[in-house]
């Protein structure tokens, strides 16, 4: 993402800052302390740096500071420069009549472990950014966020002990951290299509240059006067007031973007609405605790060291978002991340007045520290129990996980079926397997024909003659159970088991899974079944059409039957979505409402099959989307096109390199075109998931000379290309045919090179769409 010289020179100087401020703050002892001259030309304590120093000193506001070192205060440097003794061997202090000398021992003090906590953190969150994240300009402001919020914590210990450089980093990047936040949002929007920048451009110019200049005047710390006090003091004063405006314009820009995305995208609005409040929860604290009082020249509520480790939830929240491809389902996120923090409270309460029996005498501000760690560290156990449960799943519930991983395999394979014997390898085997029964069959009858389709020890003329003669109902037959799949005014269809091979029992959970994949059976037939009829209509045209006008009369048929095609995509999605997937909502917040009725046996028995709800739910999502993948038209086919890819590879086991070259002129193709190509590219990555054990997919996109180019290349095991029958004068649905088929419906040009052993290339050039923007 950046140049390697650049990094390089980056990472030099922080390394040679922290280098520098970890000698500082190991020459000498912490202190702390303001003092400042009295009417008497007396040197008094005015306040501390930190609320623990008096306790850790021993000394009051109050007391008088007669010596530091040795010196006077008046000739030490720090106190010229900002009324403040950060660091020292020893101090002789009066108390009334009492005269007494204090040896500061501590270094290292639990303020500067936090701070080195967050810069570690901030840092390690960096290189990750750096390492992993895509070109995108919104990454560059978020990599300069977590820079500049390590520069913060890395400078404040020492800015604590009273170096002048250590507070001109401190101070220029607090003004900083707004404004940047704000150039991301403006970044991030735009690289979305949401607002326009060009006034936004001229004001952050306007701030970068002013912190620019800001932090050249703050070079004056390094020598001690009375000028570089008051310059401290009204920068000091300025970052606070920058800092504040910064936070309610940065609150200001997102509301205002969300009042006008929530009518229209309610995706969109939910992402700046949870942006929004997750900037609040970050920053509000250290702003509202810290800040505000200090701008209005009071004494700040709670230690900024304490608020201010909440300013790093947001920007890791969004870098955690981002990484793992869940920013579209970043309001789910938060809401299930606040839920695990209520849920904190409680252990983290008990645990705190525990501490608090044992430890009477401590400090307000340490209960208040043990009680938010205890919160930080229960909410983020409680999160990470579903992937802990995920990954011990198949060792505790190995049923369970058998169950899951089938279904999850049963939809990927339904969503690619075009063909009745289909069936088998993709449903039956699974079925059989899972159950452990003699066979399954899966018939289906019309009016005119019975056919069946069968896996294992089955006999399918009994199988044919059962579907025909048994009542549309739940039943048993002897030594095999008939379970209906779909009724429909020209065809109904069963799905017929045999006996399980241990004649045991089937289970409620065993249950529950074949009624799902029973539902997902029904929609797939309904499929297959259109698609037949359709290829079958649309043959009889065909063989009717002269010779000399084929090639067009069957390209113009290719298009319409994929357009059918897309269109019942769409509605069955669509029905899935507004039926199925809201009767299961409805179903488990029933039986969610039921469960503290019941027995702890039978409570057990409801949870298990809330969770299955879930499963379903899931995949019910995924069919969905892959039978109508919207973000096509609402964010672009690259980002339908990579959610496509991160999805498959995150089951299967090669690696994808997808490239787009000229993003912006293929997002101007028409929704037509791209959909035709989200398929294509679809197809094949189902064929190299089922045929090709290839390890690694490229897949490169492109527009060159008003066409759209299309390469696809495997290292797999590849085919003789001879055995190919393309038969053009016909559509087929199946692999390669339904790809080439897909590039003449839209007047491309389609070539294949494979040999055994050699995996497989293709070419597809498609003309751009005629009265498309270009």
């Amino acid at each position: 993402m950046y140049s390697k010289s650049v990094i390089g020179i980056l990472a030099v100087l922080l390394i040679g800052t922290q280098v520098g401020f970890t000698h500082f703050l190991f020459s000498s002892p912490f202190v702390g302390i303001h003092i400042q001259e009295n009417e008497d030309h007396q040197w008094v304590i005015t306040g501390f740096e930190t609320q623990q120093v008096s306790g850790d000193l021993g000394v009051r506001i109050g007391d008088q500071v007669i010596a530091v070192d040795g010196k006077p205060p008046a000739s030490i440097a720090s106190v010229v420069k900002w009324d403040a003794v950060g660091r020292a061997e020893q101090m002789q202090i009066i108390r009334g009549d009492e005269t007494f000398t204090i040896a500061p021992t501590s270094h290292v003090t639990s303020y500067d472990l936090c701070n080195i906590f967050g810069q570690i953190l901030c840092f390690f969150t960096l290189f990750i950014l750096v390492w992993k994240m895509p070109p995108l300009a919104s990454f560059r402001y978020l990599c300069l966020i977590f820079l500049a919020l390590g520069i913060l914590f890395m400078s404040l210990p020492s800015s604590l002990r009273s170096d002048g450089f250590a507070k001109n980093m401190v101070l220029t990047a607090v003004m900083l951290l707004p404004v940047l936040f704000y150039h991301f949002f403006i970044v991030f929007m735009r690289e979305r299509g949401k607002t326009r920048t060009d006034a936004n451009s001229k004001l952050l110019l306007i701030l970068y240059i002013f912190i620019g200049l800001s932090f050249l005047v703050q070079l004056v710390y390094v020598v001690p006067s009375e000028l570089t006090r008051r310059v401290f003091q009204f920068m000091e004063n300025t970052s606070m007031v920058v800092f504040v405006a910064g936070f309610i314009i940065n609150m200001v820009f997102l509301l205002s973007l969300y009042q006008k995305e929530r009518k229209n995208k309610k995706y969109v609005a939910d992402i700046i609405k949870t942006i929004m409040l997750s900037l609040l929860v970050s920053f509000g604290p250290i702003t509202l605790l810290y800040f505000v009082p200090r701008v209005f020249s009071m004494t700040y509520i709670v230690d900024p060291i304490y608020s201010g480790l909440f300013a790093l939830l947001f920007p890791i929240l969004l870098t955690y978002l981002i990484a793992t491809k869940q920013l579209y389902e970043i309001d789910l996120f938060v809401r299930r991340l606040l839920f695990m923090a209520v849920m904190s409270i409680i252990p983290s309460v008990f645990f705190t007045s525990v501490l608090v029996a044992y430890l009477p005498d401590l400090p307000l501000q340490q209960i208040i520290l043990v009680f938010m760690l205890g919160c930080m560290f229960c909410s983020a156990f409680l999160f990470s129990l579903e992937y802990f449960t995920k990954i011990t799943e198949p060792y505790f519930f190995p049923r369970r996980s058998l169950h899951r991983d089938s279904l999850r395999r049963i939809t990927d394979q339904l969503s690619e079926i075009t063909t009745f014997r289909e069936f088998k390898e993709a449903v039956l085997e699974d079925i059989v397997s899972v159950l452990q029964v003699y066979g399954a069959a899966i018939v289906f009858a019309s009016s005119t024909e019975v056919d069946a389709v069968c896996d294992g020890e089955i006999d399918e003329r009994i199988v044919k003659q059962l579907a025909k003669d048994k009542p549309f109902q739940e039943c048993r037959s002897g030594e095999y159970f008939i379970y209906p799949i779909s009724k429909h005014g020209e065809y109904t269809s069963h799905l017929i088991l045999t006996e399980e091979k241990e004649n045991t029992y089937v289970s409620t959970e065993d249950r529950q899974w074949l009624r799902t994949v029973i539902g997902h059976l029904s929609v797939s037939l309904e499929n297959v079944y259109l698609i037949r009829t359709m290829q079958m209509k649309m043959q009889q045209i065909a063989s009717q059409i002269p010779n000399e006008e084929a090639t067009d009369a069957l390209i113009w048929f290719r298009k319409v039957l994929f357009d059918l095609q897309e269109k019942e995509r769409i509605r069955i999605a669509t029905d899935l979505h507004d039926t199925t997937m809201q009767d299961l909502f409805f179903l488990k917040r029933r039986l969610s409402n039921l469960k503290e009725e019941l027995t702890p046996m039978q409570r057990t028995q409801i949870i298990n099959i809330m969770e299955y709800i879930d499963i379903i739910n899931a995949n019910l999502r995924q069919s969905c989307y892959e039978l109508h993948p919207h973000l096509i038209k609402e964010t672009g086919i690259v980002v339908a096109l990579q959610k496509l890819i991160d999805q498959e590879m995150k089951l299967e086991s090669f690696e994808v390199e997808f490239r787009v070259e000229e993003a912006d002129t293929v997002e101007r193709l028409s929704l037509e075109t791209k959909r035709h190509l989200f398929r294509v590219i679809q197809e094949l990555l189902n064929n190299a998931k089922k045929h090709s054990e290839a390890n690694l997919l490229s897949i490169r996109l492109g527009v060159n000379n008003k066409q759209i180019l299309l390469f696809y290349e495997d290292d797999g095991k590849g085919f003789n290309i001879d055995i190919l029958d393309w038969q053009d004068g016909r559509i087929s649905g199946m692999g390669m045919k339904q790809l080439k088929s897909r590039i003449i419906s839209l007047n491309g040009q389609f070539s294949l090179e494979s040999s055994e052993g050699n995996g497989l290339k293709i070419q597809a050039i498609i003309p751009w769409k005629e009265g498309a923007a270009f």
